[in-house]
């Protein structure tokens, strides 16, 4: 196995999102992040949640927490 197939096969049985033990969001709050139905500012959510503004706009945007639809 090359070194390239080995990091392709860890990326893909490594622990995602709730499975990690310091997570602060769940796949319910992301899709309602997603959705934004109670109408709140990135900031707003982060404050709310306890994570930084960026971890908001990522989950947004699908740059993380891409495996919950």
């Amino acid at each position: 196995m090359t070194r390239a197939e080995y990091l392709s096969r860890a990326y893909e049985f490594a622990p995602r999102g709730e499975q990690l033990p310091h997570a602060r969001l769940n796949a319910e709050l992301v899709r309602e992040i997603r959705t934004n139905r109670r109408g709140l500012t990135a900031r707003q959510w982060a404050e709310q949640l306890g994570v930084h503004q960026r971890t908001i706009d990522k989950v947004r945007d699908y740059r993380s927490w891409r495996h919950v639809a």
